[in-house]
């Protein structure tokens, strides 16, 4: 119990260290070292891109804002998320259930599933060429941020989010202890009282794990996706586009951008999902 208190007593140090002066140490060398070279087209100082930070809405060679880029970025995120999530959980839990089912789907899935999401692009590039969401519902332009949002994309974002969720929701429900499952029938539970009561919940810390790995592949898909051509808006497209044009301020600007939402977004989702699961690992 002591050894437990001391260990807590030095990990809130530990821990403001990690968060407040390793970044500020790094900050003293890139402002030391962006002096030095006196070269801001290759290794702007702090202060500049600080500069670029603090003005977000500031439009950038007539492709957009920060913060504009930053919001479609996230729209097509989240929505590409949404649909792996639910069909990844929602598969997941079929084939966890149904043995037949999983025999038949589980081996073509398996060969789908190594291949890289970004390897998909051409593809979706070639079957949905440069369709946005409102052309889906046969809207040529809605005039609103969706008409950026296009449907190769959102394929390519899918692709990348539902083999994390699909694969750990499945193993969750097959990893279910038996002894659970024939005591609760022991006791006269129905087929669907097993699975809502005991097969959901146990799985339960396994598909919030895939969710935080798909969410966190998602992002990484649509930033490799914006730089491809024919792309014009999204912050990965402004990052490619600073770079071309030596704005190397801007292009920091955005890495930061990316590197922060990304946080972010994992972070808010460990918080929204955390109580759902904070009985794992404890004994009944």
């Amino acid at each position: 119990m002591k050894q437990l208190k001391n260990t807590e007593k030095w990990g809130q140090p530990s821990r403001l260290a990690g968060w407040l002066l390793v970044p500020l140490l790094m900050l003293v060398i890139w402002q030391i070292a962006g002096q030095h070279m006196n070269k801001p087209w290759l290794l702007p100082t702090p202060m500049r891109v600080a500069e670029q930070l603090c003005h977000p809405t500031r439009i950038h060679f007539n492709s957009g804002s920060l913060l504009s880029n930053s919001l479609i970025s996230l729209l097509r995120v989240l929505l590409g998320f949404s649909a792996a999530a639910v069909i990844g959980i929602l598969s997941g839990l079929l084939l966890g259930s149904f043995k037949t089912l999983r025999s038949l789907i589980e081996p073509t899935l398996e060969m789908i599933r190594p291949l890289c999401p970004v390897v998909w692009l051409p593809f979706a590039i070639a079957v949905f060429k440069l369709k946005t969401l409102p052309n889906l519902f046969g809207i040529r332009y809605s005039h609103t941020i969706f008409d950026q949002v296009q449907l190769g994309m959102l394929f390519v974002i899918f692709i990348g989010g539902f083999f994390p969720i699909f694969t750990n929701t499945l193993d969750g429900v097959l990893t279910v202890r038996q002894n659970f499952i024939l005591l609760a029938r022991t006791l006269g539970a129905s087929k669907g009282q097993i699975f809502y009561k005991i097969a959901l919940p146990a799985a339960l810390p396994q598909i919030v794990t895939g969710l935080r790995q798909g969410l966190g592949m998602s992002w990484f898909v649509i930033m490799a996706a914006e730089m491809m051509v024919g792309v014009q808006s999204g912050i990965g497209y402004l990052l490619m586009y600073a770079a071309d044009n030596a704005a190397m301020d801007l292009v920091i600007s955005c890495m930061l951008i990316i590197g922060g939402v990304g946080a972010a977004m994992m972070f808010l989702m460990r918080q929204s999902l955390i109580h759902h699961i904070n009985w794992k690992g404890r004994e009944f």
